[in-house]
């Protein structure tokens, strides 16, 4: 689990509730998730980022200076000590992302790393009864509210071709396979995310 998760309070459900306006007209909502990039899945290049929520702004986002530099310590820590287990042989993880930037794993992976130029925003999937969307949340960096509404990336349902439950990594951990055979893993740090994947056909760890 991420430290931005342990460390600090995130409202899932709120999120979930307020990413319903990003549902296209003539979809139904099925479940949704607020979703985090996958353990050791790498952030994309910048211009690869989506630019999100552009000129939103809540209360205190101006403050964010010293919190960032903090957070960029905790993020530091764990880069430096989540890979020690893996020095010594307890786990074999893998690699994050097959298939690229340019594949749809890769549009997914990308959407769970947006750029946000005057806010915070928490990325959530949305299984609709057509697509699988990512939309945004806008939160405040101060209090953690929550604000606008964006949709972004999404991909038709039939080509998310399986999700496997990571457990040998951790509970929240999910990988999202597609039909070109690219897959990238995914954070859902939701006691509730299992049945968010029961959406997708499943496999067991370590196939295919």
């Amino acid at each position: 689990m991420s430290l931005r998760v342990a460390w600090g309070k995130v409202p899932y459900k709120e999120a979930r509730e307020r990413a319903v306006q990003a549902v296209p007209a003539g979809e139904r909502l099925v479940q949704s998730e607020v979703a985090l990039p996958g353990w050791k899945l790498a952030k994309p290049w910048r211009w690869r980022r989506p630019r999100v929520l552009v000129g939103r702004r809540l209360p205190g986002d101006r403050w964010e200076g010293a919190k960032r530099a903090v957070w960029s310590v905790y993020w530091g820590i764990e880069a430096v000590l989540e890979p020690i287990p893996d020095l010594f042989g307890r786990r074999r993880r893998g690699k994050p992302l097959k298939g690229g930037w340019g594949s749809l794993a890769g549009g997914l992976a990308t959407a769970l790393w947006p750029r946000v130029p005057t806010t915070d925003a928490l990325p959530v999937l949305q299984r609709t009864d057509r697509r699988l969307h990512v939309s945004y949340v806008q939160q405040g960096r101060r209090r953690g509210e929550l604000g606008a509404v964006e949709p972004g990336w999404s991909v038709a349902a039939e080509q998310v071709a399986w999700v496997r439950h990571r457990t040998d990594i951790d509970a929240d951990t999910f990988e999202f396979g597609f039909t070109d055979g690219s897959w990238v893993r995914v954070e859902l740090p939701s006691q509730h995310a299992v049945y968010f994947a029961e959406c997708f056909p499943r496999v067991e760890a370590g196939r295919p």
